[in-house]
């Protein structure tokens, strides 16, 4: 089976839409693109994927840049730390039926432009977002970008992962269906009255288990959150994203993780061999999950795949690759075109669920 979506890998769509939205207040795409250590060339290349780190990236230069939870796009600005304070109003309450008041009451003080509402509606809540924009290109961007941190915030007070029942979209459909499930990982309802997440009324019993101080750090940018973990992220994992977030040609040496990490290199080695891993295994494990995303989503030919995952020579990729998988890189393509990966739609009609 093929996988629809990765921790460490997507494509680069919402960092080129965050180059247009800079663009349009006013960042130009050369200082943009330079600041987050990304190509033109690779941002604008619909056919590049990239490590989650250099959406968060962006999102923070933007933030930064607009002084604006909302990075510039609508009519009203959310003002900095509103995420912030949302957070530690609601960390107080019991439960997180009377966290989200707590969070209703900061987007009603804020006078956002967010169009925020939480509805409970018999079994199921609905958290809506209907974005006032100052353009119409950029309110599937916001309104998919706080979709997407309101699941995570909810998450963060519960400290349990929070499960979707669906997501409803307004766009009537989309070449983007790996992305949508990097973010929500459940079915998706596309043409849709309103962009919201919808979850099962029992999650609202849930008690508030956040401690503000402990998850402060990662408030100052709301994206960030897509890093935040109830428990502290291994080495192993570290070590992924760090290797994962590097240039294709220039994977960091056990060295220079350790400076990254504070840790010596020894320090580093015990850790791994504890989790029965070393280096360069962490090392193949990113190369492979790289090459299935460029192969099962893009069409890049193998020339470049193989450059893209740290390799100098196609047979030295295509050795690798079958070693890995225990096929070739062609034949692999040929199985992921054959057998799509299975992404749940539902069309307006809750009874009709498609599976592409």
């Amino acid at each position: 089976m093929f996988s629809y979506s990765d921790k460490l890998f997507t494509s680069n769509r919402y960092v080129r839409e965050f180059c247009l939205l800079a663009e349009s207040i006013g960042f130009k795409k050369e200082a943009f693109a330079k600041q987050i250590g990304l190509s033109i060339k690779s941002i604008e290349d619909p056919q590049v994927i990239i490590s989650k780190s250099y959406i968060v990236k962006a999102y923070q230069l933007l933030l930064e840049y607009a002084d604006d939870e909302l990075l510039g796009a609508t009519m009203a600005k959310l003002s900095r730390s509103s995420v912030e304070l949302m957070v530690k109003s609601a960390s107080v309450e019991l439960t997180l039926k009377q966290a989200l008041k707590a969070i209703e009451q900061v987007f009603y003080v804020s006078h956002s432009a967010t169009g925020s509402k939480i509805i409970i509606e018999g079994d199921i809540v609905r958290w809506q977002y209907a974005p006032q924009v100052k353009e119409e290109r950029f309110y599937s961007l916001i309104a998919t970008l706080f979709l997407y941190i309101s699941k995570k915030l909810i998450s963060l007070l519960i400290r349990k992962e929070l499960v979707l029942n669906y997501v409803n979209l307004e766009e009537q459909t989309s070449n983007h269906l790996s992305d949508y499930q990097f973010l929500y990982n459940c079915p998706l309802r596309f043409g849709q009255t309103y962009y919201e997440i919808v979850f099962d009324k029992s999650w609202l019993n849930e008690p508030i288990r956040c401690e503000f101080e402990k998850v402060k750090s990662y408030l100052k940018v709301p994206l960030s959150l897509t890093n935040y973990s109830s428990d502290t992220l291994s080495t192993t994992e570290q070590i992924k994203n760090i290797l994962a977030a590097s240039s294709y040609s220039k994977f960091p040496n056990q060295e220079k993780i350790a400076q990254q990490l504070g840790m010596s290199i020894r320090t580093i080695q015990r850790k791994l061999s504890n989790q029965n891993t070393c280096y360069m295994q962490l090392k193949d494990d990113v190369r492979q999950r790289k090459a299935l995303y460029y192969l099962e989503h893009t069409q890049k030919s193998f020339d470049e795949i193989a450059q893209r995952c740290g390799f100098s020579e196609l047979a030295s990729f295509s050795r690798a690759f079958t070693r890995w998988t225990g096929c070739s890189p062609y034949k692999y393509k040929m199985k992921a075109i054959a057998s799509p990966p299975l992404v749940t739609l539902v069309t307006s009609s809750p009874e009709r669920v498609i599976s592409l």
